[in-house]
């Protein structure tokens, strides 16, 4: 097949969407089909290359914040390694509040709204020199969809696959502005009516939008989330290190308000050195992810805590397996599962997990696996009965899994069992409802 995925977020960026369809992409094009990618532009990289096997073309800017880095040049810019690992500027939190509060408020249906244009024309150019057989289309930013609904409009005979990394209309979510609400769910529920295909990456979001949006269940198939197995040495990059011995936890993501924010983990870190001073010369944490403004100094005033940034995807899976343990903060919604839930499952490591909801799209995604202690979070910290807990743990943290345990767990999670999914998703004649 010749395939179109439309989606901002692409390599070299770091980033979720970029990470999954990189991956995906690859795989197809190494299965032979004739794979193209529109992506927004990013400095230093050509307007057109091959990537892999796949052919990249950057066009326009997917936010004003993508245009301002592109000739600034800032060196902690979003999605590029090191970013969230600086003190951010006074001028930095003045610009992200207004940015967050006011313009991304005004903007509609996304703050990608300008990236529109350049990608339909890109799109268009495209299928003029040989047509498509398959577009993709990958939110967020929800503007991608409106791009892949006007070309499946002028190019009916294409098979357009919606793949919604997270949903836009659901409260919380990044439609902000209450007035474009009623709107915002009309749109959404076009897009996922009209395309062929809507993929989504767990089954709490097929049942919200039954619920939410009137749809019919067989409207969706679920893909789970990816993980590819990077190797450092193929990446070219340093060998993971730990700056001291001792008693090391991790957290690999980043946190986004209101949905996932730090507070109840950073109370646990500040509770555990209170209750167990002692503990100050062999427990350390680590926070591997971009960190957001109005997140930094909360995070980087904890005691015996490094903020490493954005680090390259290879390079944190190694990080990951060198941990005592991984610590996972869940979302305050039911229909959300963060990527990051698989490399989690990959490295074999056992998880923390902080939970604020009974419906934990996590917990429910780990089901019966082992190595998976669950603190409950209520009113903001980690209950006392789960904080004992907690110290026991640390204590008598059981050792990771086997190898070939790790690799047993993860192989329908592999790239190329993902890819295959999308594709077996494209070749029927409607899609098939995985839930």
């Amino acid at each position: 097949m010749r395939i179109l995925v439309l989606t901002p977020w692409y390599s070299p960026f770091v980033h979720p969407r970029a990470y999954r369809w990189t991956h995906v992409t690859a795989c197809w094009a190494a299965s032979g089909h004739e794979v193209h990618v529109v992506c927004a532009r990013q400095r230093g990289l050509a307007r057109s290359e091959q990537h892999r096997g796949v052919w990249v073309h950057r066009a326009g800017f997917d936010s004003l914040k993508e245009w301002l880095f592109y000739w600034t040049k800032p060196t902690q810019a979003r999605g590029r390694l090191g970013a969230g690992s600086a003190r951010p500027s006074v001028m930095l939190h003045v610009l992200s509040a207004v940015y967050r509060y006011i313009w991304k408020s005004i903007c509609f249906p996304d703050d990608a709204w300008q990236w529109y244009w350049p990608a339909l024309h890109t799109a268009k150019v495209l299928h003029r020199q040989r047509p498509f057989d398959v577009v993709v289309s990958v939110s967020l930013p929800f503007t991608t969809h409106l791009v892949g609904r006007t070309f499946k409009r002028r190019h009916p005979e294409a098979y357009w696959v919606a793949d919604v990394g997270d949903p836009y209309s659901l409260h919380p979510g990044p439609l902000q502005n209450p007035l474009y609400r009623p709107l915002g769910r009309r749109l959404e529920r076009a897009i996922l009516t009209e395309a062929d295909a809507v993929v989504l990456t767990n089954s709490a979001l097929a049942e919200a939008y039954v619920g939410h949006l009137g749809l019919q269940a067989k409207r969706f198939a679920v893909v789970p989330p990816l993980w590819n197995d990077d190797a450092i040495a193929d990446n070219d990059l340093p060998e993971p290190t730990l700056s001291n011995e001792g008693w090391h936890m991790g957290y690999f993501g980043a946190f986004y308000a209101p949905i996932r924010t730090p507070h109840a983990v950073a109370d646990l870190i500040r509770r555990t050195f209170e209750h167990r001073p002692e503990l100050r010369q062999r427990l350390f944490f680590h926070f591997y992810g971009e960190v957001f403004p109005e997140f930094w100094n909360m995070l980087h005033t904890l005691p015996n805590t490094t903020l490493h940034g954005l680090c390259h995807p290879a390079l944190a899976q190694c990080q990951m397996r060198s941990m005592r343990a991984l610590l996972s903060v869940g979302n305050t919604t039911p229909w959300q599962l963060p990527s990051k839930a698989v490399s989690y499952l990959a490295a074999g490591t056992p998880v923390v997990h902080l939970s604020f909801i009974e419906d934990d799209a996590f917990v429910r995604f780990w089901a019966d696996r082992p190595h998976l202690l669950v603190l409950r979070v209520r009113q903001g910290r980690v209950e006392d009965a789960d904080f004992r807990r907690w110290l026991f743990f640390l204590e008598n943290t059981p050792p990771p899994l086997s190898e070939a345990e790790r690799k047993q767990q993860v192989a329908p999670f592999r790239a190329e069992a993902i890819a295959g999914a999308y594709l077996n998703l494209m070749g029927a004649s409607k899609p098939q409802s995985r839930f």
